[in-house]
């Protein structure tokens, strides 16, 4: 065992008498305090985490093993968790902070995580562990990394209970806005499958979407991941009328009104606005609450972005159904920026399919 090298430490300039009259001398040491040492231990910084050398060397299983021999220590459980995110992560942004996880391919060790159904330990430790924060931290950072590109992982996921699982979080963490966003961004993912979409409303994911809209609309980062959740979760027309039924709808506006400028926060806006068209008691309600005005500033913003003016287009087409909103449309000039797109888009597919449908739209266009 190697020797820890001690430095030296001289006595005070003076001495203290004692009772008996025999001058003593205290040395000055200076020992950490111990809420210090505890944190040193327990949440080392990555380039002290020997785990993470553990898990490139020895894979899933080893740092699995690890796992379950230590499973009654949550602060090992922590490390545990952090040495697999490190390892699934893109190595552009990984490999700058620690050059042994150059030998580890995230790939593989996701692929042998699936072997091992390693899953179900991860979700174990995050109901196991629940009253601490850094465990949520880091599993629904393992969980975003794995669902995020993988059509079969975010079918594991959801098949081991994860849909359930992301939504108590949010119930149990929604006043934490660090934690909400990785809630947002896994729900996001998931919703991108029909079926978990489902899963996830049926478990009243919407709840807490349209609560971070509501609550948190200040926070610029937590709003465009929960917009993108609820983009994947108003696909289907029961989701529309739920939404309505919580008062979600309107939130939407108001993301629209504070961030009138932000080009990529308006483009998903605009989607989750043409996703809500497809119900007419829905257009009915957005066109009181001022939608129209919205979609006619949105495309002003930048005309000759063709992903912004596609995402417009889908928004207005269905309101030109009805004559007394395509007049409402009229007035704010929403028809001749529809004819100035299809010039300025003129070999977009998009810009022009989409434009037709507005201009000449006999029923209701079929978005989704």
């Amino acid at each position: 065992m190697a020797l820890t090298a001690v430095t030296p430490v001289e006595p005070l300039q003076g001495g203290v008498m004692n009772e008996e009259g025999i001058e003593e001398f205290k040395l000055d040491v200076h020992l950490p305090e111990p809420d210090i040492l505890r944190i040193a231990l327990t949440r080392p910084s990555d380039e002290e985490n020997d785990l993470i050398q553990v898990a490139v060397k020895h894979g899933a299983g080893g740092i699995l093993a690890v796992m379950r021999k230590y499973k009654d220590w949550s602060w090992m459980t922590v490390l545990c968790f952090r040495a697999i995110q490190m390892c699934l992560s893109p190595r552009r942004v990984s490999a700058n902070i620690l050059p042994v996880l150059k030998d580890c391919d995230p790939v593989l060790f996701s692929i042998e995580m699936m072997e091992l159904e390693m899953i179900d330990e991860i979700f174990y430790f995050m109901r196991y562990y629940s009253h601490i924060k850094d465990i949520h931290h880091h599993g629904l950072a393992i969980m975003e990394l794995l669902i995020m590109d993988d059509a079969e992982w975010r079918d594991e996921v959801a098949r081991k209970g994860g849909a359930l699982l992301v939504v108590d979080i949010a119930a149990l963490r929604k006043e934490s806005p660090s934690i909400m966003c990785q809630v947002m961004t896994c729900m996001s993912y998931l919703a991108s499958e029909d079926y978990i979409e489902v899963m996830l409303c049926t478990h009243d994911a919407l709840t807490y979407v349209t609560y971070c809209l509501q609550e948190q609309l200040t926070n610029q980062e937590l709003v465009t991941r929960a917009c993108l959740a609820l983009l994947n979760m108003s696909v289907c027309e029961p989701h529309v009328e739920e939404l309505m039924d919580k008062g979600g709808l309107a939130p939407v506006l108001d993301v629209l009104q504070r961030y009138a400028s932000d080009i990529h926060l308006v483009i998903i806006a605009m989607g989750i606005v043409a996703n809500f068209s497809t119900l007419e008691d829905a257009r009915k309600l957005l066109v009181k609450e001022g939608v129209l005005k919205h979609i006619g500033h949105a495309m002003r913003l930048e005309p000759k972005n063709s992903v912004l003016q596609v995402a417009c287009l889908k928004a207005a087409v269905n309101y030109s159904t009805n004559p007394e909103h395509y007049m409402m449309m009229e007035t704010l000039g929403i028809p001749t920026l529809v004819g100035q797109a299809m010039v300025d888009h003129v070999n977009d597919p998009g810009v022009q399919r989409y434009a037709n449908y507005f201009l000449g739209s006999f029923t209701r266009c079929p978005i989704l």
